[in-house]
């Protein structure tokens, strides 16, 4: 009987059929989990509030790092020190300096309206930049500026390396002990709410990825990213009983900031001998996005969790899959937590023509509906 069920959909409504046997043989996932469509959507509808509440008020601020390459200023000193690099022969990670990595499509802008509609909870937004305002930086509120001469000690400066930048985070005055590390390609995509990233105890949470980087290193991709992940896991076990090999979901980050100094504290060492990289290299260590997290999981103070990010790089086709599959969810419990419109060079043979309008005209009508 199945099989003439089946037969008679091949025959009735063939496309259906073939969607249907595809999404089983090769399930399809824009997220970085690698589950199917069906064990997404039950995640999502699965999901309970926490039934513990805080005795007393935890606040959680929010933390971008953001650059403005189209700034002359900074083009200059960029240009400057790129220029020492190249003549000394200095080695650089993969895609350091790809114009992919520091351009600006003013995304900033909708990732923080994004908080602001979704989690009202948020104590304070700081934005670490180098001496930069966004010309709309007057339309928030509780957006604080934090320039890179407030936080990094000046033989560092100027720096173009975002690990560089992230290993100083915690030093942003009165910021919170729990709070959330953003890059400006992130956006939160439904109202969440504070239990997401933190527990009622003050346990953070983990997103952990179904990627690792043993199988990523098999593919030999060596990216500076890569290289520090590398780094870490090697600090890591030599201190803890426990193999990392899983990256983490490219969303936001909860962080404690007692974490980070005792990062420093534990690998100091090893942390000052890559802030001279003014670049990416594949000397570096990634603080926010992997050291920190992970040294509360090996602490006990994270525990796992899921956040479903559909990640996509806005240069490819799949981005405006992601797109229209965004705005036409009725249903708000069946959106993901968030997503990760990437930037990252692809062959011209395969890039959209139009990816910055196009991700404006998306993120202008998800955030204005």
């Amino acid at each position: 009987m199945k099989i003439w069920r089946k037969i008679r959909k091949l025959i009735k409504t063939p496309g259906i059929f073939f969607r249907d046997y595809f999404d089983k043989r090769y399930p399809f996932t824009h997220t970085e989990l690698q589950m199917s469509k069906n064990k997404e959507v039950a995640t999502l509808l699965g999901e309970q509030d926490s039934r513990v509440f805080s005795s007393k008020e935890c606040p959680v601020d929010v933390v971008y790092t953001w650059v403005d390459n189209t700034d002359p200023l900074w083009q200059e000193r960029y240009q400057f020190h790129k220029s020492i690099y190249e003549n000394n022969h200095q080695s650089l990670g993969k895609f350091a300096t790809n114009d992919a990595r520091f351009e600006n499509h003013d995304e900033l802008y909708y990732s923080i309206k994004s908080v602001q509609r979704n989690m009202p909870w948020i104590r304070n937004i700081y934005l670490v930049t180098d001496n930069q305002v966004p010309k709309w930086i007057g339309g928030f509120q509780d957006v604080i500026l934090v320039f890179h001469h407030q936080i990094i000690d000046g033989q560092y400066l100027p720096t173009f390396n975002s690990h560089v930048i992230e290993a100083f985070l915690y030093r942003i005055p009165e910021l919170s002990e729990n709070f959330l590390y953003f890059n400006d390609d992130v956006f939160v995509a439904k109202p969440l709410k504070k239990s997401h990233f933190f527990s009622a105890n003050g346990v953070a949470s983990l997103f952990v990825s179904a990627k690792r980087l043993s199988d990523i290193q098999k593919r030999g991709l060596d990216t500076p990213t890569l290289s520090a992940c590398m780094s870490v896991q090697s600090l890591l076990q030599n201190q803890f009983p426990i193999k990392i090999d899983n990256t983490l979901v490219h969303t936001y980050y909860p962080l404690k900031k007692s974490a980070y100094e005792q990062a420093w504290t534990m690998f100091k060492e090893e942390i000052v001998r890559f802030l001279p990289n003014k670049f990416r290299t594949n000397n570096d260590l990634n603080m926010a996005t992997f050291l920190v997290p992970w040294l509360m999981y090996c602490q006990q103070q994270s525990v796992e969790k899921i956040d479903v990010c559909y990640y996509f790089n806005i240069r490819s086709r799949t981005a405006l899959t992601c797109y229209d599959k965004l705005l036409k969810q009725q249903d708000e419990s069946l959106l993901p937590h968030s997503f990760c419109a990437n930037d990252f060079y692809v062959d011209n043979n395969s890039q959209i023509p139009d990816y910055k309008e196009k991700l404006i005209q998306f993120l202008n009508k998800y955030y204005t509906v």
